[in-house]
């Protein structure tokens, strides 16, 4: 929540503007030295960079509203729970809290070893953005040194944004799981039916989580393929062993990214059908009519799961659908490679 906070003061304040300013001389750039393969690539993926973190922060000023609800209630959630409950909440905690924390600290320090390129590097700015006025002089280099660091930071927090959209599909798992706990211990009609009840609003809470961050992850997987393949010709073709070990931290980087949530997509998926085996597993046998067709249709409410996908465009994030992209984003490095050799 701490990022995405941080990412609406920033779209409010300057960084929007920061951002803008920084396309017309990437481009600009990518125009100039368009007979440098290396350059061309290497600019390309900063301005990906960029993009990303433009585009989503259009799409947290535009869904705002939305996240500001699904974020209170899961903080509400979060004070009124009993002790089962913050049991499973701090399970889910300690599964993830340190890969998120340390891939937090990854986006930034690969960041930083774009800012302090030069210092190792021969070229003169972090990047190799044109602009249309002479920028050796003071303190003109200084000014545009610091706006390209600044800029940097700012999309680097593009990556903390997927941890939060992350914490949001953990936390709605973590949900499932203790609505599964509490079927498998009903004891009556009434108890029954306040399950049904839970399942029915947590379903409509899942539904606006997914709508919420769908599009986010979509930019996330163009983003991280066109990082991937790219960054990895700059692998192959780059003389420079420092510039080859920060592009093969980029792309590890871009790696990552969408696995932050390929992984709680598909145990989201996997805990939303658990709920029918869980109320199948209880203590049904000898209980009246309406208990048995209550759990009749809650088994078939649960056998559609809860996945994140945009219909014709995203496929359903899963692990599965992780390793294809995987293996189509090494495809077209392949193919590509084969066409510039």
């Amino acid at each position: 929540m701490i990022s995405y906070r941080m990412s609406l003061n920033c779209n409010d304040l300057i960084s929007s503007r920061w951002l803008q300013k920084y396309f017309l001389p990437l481009i600009n750039g990518i125009y100039e030295y368009r007979q440098n393969t290396l350059i061309t690539i290497q600019t390309t993926c900063i301005l990906a960079g960029v993009c990303q973190m433009c585009i989503k922060m259009l799409i947290l000023r535009k869904q705002r509203w939305k996240f500001q609800s699904i974020i209170l209630e899961m903080e509400n959630f979060v004070k009124r729970a009993n002790p089962l409950e913050k049991r499973i909440l701090q399970n889910y905690v300690k599964r993830c809290a340190i890969f998120h924390l340390i891939t937090t600290i990854g986006f930034y320090v690969i960041c930083s070893g774009l800012i302090l390129g030069p210092a190792i590097l021969s070229q003169p700015l972090p990047t190799y953005a044109k602009y249309p006025f002479k920028v050796d002089s003071h303190p003109i280099y200084e000014i545009i040194y610091f706006h390209q660091g600044f800029v940097g930071i700012l999309a680097s927090v593009g990556g903390t944004i997927d941890c939060q959209v992350a914490v949001l599909l953990w936390f709605t798992s973590a949900r499932f799981e203790i609505l599964c706990m509490e079927l498998t211990r009903f004891i009556n009609l009434f108890d029954l039916n306040c399950c049904i009840r839970k399942h029915l609003h947590l379903l409509r809470y899942a539904k606006d989580v997914v709508i919420t961050v769908r599009y986010i992850i979509l930019i996330t997987t163009c983003i991280s393929a066109l990082i991937m393949i790219f960054g990895g010709l700059q692998l192959i073709f780059a003389k420079s062993t420092t510039m080859k070990i920060q592009f093969v931290i980029l792309v590890i980087g871009a790696v990552i990214q969408l696995f932050l949530c390929s992984h709680p997509a598909e145990n989201l998926a996997g805990m939303s059908m658990a709920i029918g085996l869980s109320v199948y597993n209880s203590n049904w046998i000898g209980q009246s009519t309406k208990v048995l067709k209550s759990i009749c249709i809650l088994i078939q409410r649960s056998q559609k799961p809860v996945i994140v996908n945009i219909d014709g465009v995203l496929p359903a994030l899963s692990l599965k659908y992780y390793a294809s992209f995987l293996s189509s984003s090494f495809s077209y490095f392949t193919t590509l490679r084969a066409a510039m050799i």
